[in-house]
């Protein structure tokens, strides 16, 4: 991230030039935030009803000590941007046109059905991702095998109930399996790229459940493990140490309901011992990985912004003064979101003094 010169932090923000951020997540909240310190007037339009995104779902993955998932991060962001006074905020807001030249746009929005123009200067492209539909991966079961769901999904059922239970019977399971590169790092669903947060993800996950129901066993699918943070190598030690935590490499082929035993059968084929094997559990998780949202197409032609060769937004040819930051450009957490839009920020505020 370019650090903020002395000049940059003592000089005012330029009179009436406002920017308007596309997408209320981590990352265009963030940008919001450090844009107003910056003195610059900012309206931050969200095409859903409230503001956080993806991340305001997620619940705290602390157990005996904070495991640096920054969910709370994001809940005190949400909390300064609705403190912020120079912060216009328009929820049930898209972007449908945008006129004019550099430096004095003039942007079309639909607030609710309701058309309202705005002049801006600039504007920040934060427009999120989606998980990938885990329904798409038909041999997992997903949306018909009641004790198969998204990380996301356990998040929300955290976050909300503040415990696990299966949704077939609303008993909490004793055996967990599961499952990494669900829609990424494979070719089949059309997505080659690695995620890069989602073994981070559900490990702290998994650290969470242990500490809070030690007498549940875990089983940890993956292809290989991805690092994360300067700290995540002592993490990762910590999980395998844990005698109620398998790591299994092999990523399995099917997931079907055992009747007899109201459970969830596992195909995979374990590399050690070389045959195709099969086990029972109580609940399975699925680790979707991350997808570019399908409503940013119409963003990206009104802008002139493109897409990479894995699908995220790319900003290099973009109509002058149009930025993009977040996990829109790329498969990012929530740091790393946050760390991104602070960055585009403050490119956008020495850009604006520049034109």
């Amino acid at each position: 991230m370019p650090e903020m010169s002395e000049h940059d932090r003592r000089t005012p923000g330029p009179v009436n030039r406002r920017v308007m951020v596309i997408g209320a997540g981590i990352s265009g909240i963030t940008a919001a935030l450090e844009l107003a310190g910056l003195g610059i007037s900012v309206t931050l339009i969200e095409k859903e009803a409230s503001i956080g995104g993806l991340a305001a779902s997620f619940c705290c993955k602390a157990a005996e000590r904070c495991n640096k998932c920054f969910a709370c991060v994001v809940d005190k962001r949400i909390r300064d941007i609705k403190n912020r006074t120079d912060v216009t905020i328009l929820t049930q807001t898209v972007l449908s046109d945008l006129k004019g030249d550099s430096g004095a746009y003039r942007a079309i929005l639909d607030n609710a059905g309701r058309i309202l123009e705005l002049e801006v200067a600039a504007l920040v492209v934060a427009a999120g991702i989606d998980p990938y539909d885990a329904a798409l991966k038909g041999e997992y079961g997903y949306g018909y095998l009641k004790n198969v769901i998204t990380a996301r999904d356990l998040e929300v059922m955290i976050r909300e109930r503040g415990d696990i239970l299966r949704p077939s019977d609303g008993r909490r399971p004793q055996t967990i399996a599961f499952f990494q590169c669900v829609g990424s790092r494979d070719q089949a669903a059309g997505n080659l790229y690695c995620s890069q947060v989602c073994c981070a993800y559900a490990l702290r996950l998994i650290r969470l459940i242990r500490y809070n129901y030690p007498d549940i066993t875990i089983a940890f699918y993956y292809m290989d493990i991805q690092p994360a943070g300067v700290h995540f190598a002592d993490f990762l030690s910590q999980c395998r140490e844990d005698s109620k935590i398998r790591f299994i490499r092999s990523i399995p082929s099917k997931v079907y309901h055992a009747p007899a035993t109201d459970s969830l059968r596992v195909k995979f084929a374990d590399a050690h011992q070389g045959e195709i094997r099969e086990e029972n559990f109580d609940m399975v998780i699925l680790s979707v990985g991350m997808t570019v949202k399908k409503d940013a197409i119409s963003i990206t032609d009104i802008l002139h912004l493109g897409f990479d060769e894995d699908g995220f937004i790319d900003d290099s040819e973009a109509r002058e003064g149009v930025f993009a930051t977040g996990a829109c450009t790329g498969p990012k957490d929530i740091e790393g979101s946050a760390t991104q839009a602070k960055s585009t920020a403050l490119n956008v505020y020495r850009y604006l003094m520049s034109s």
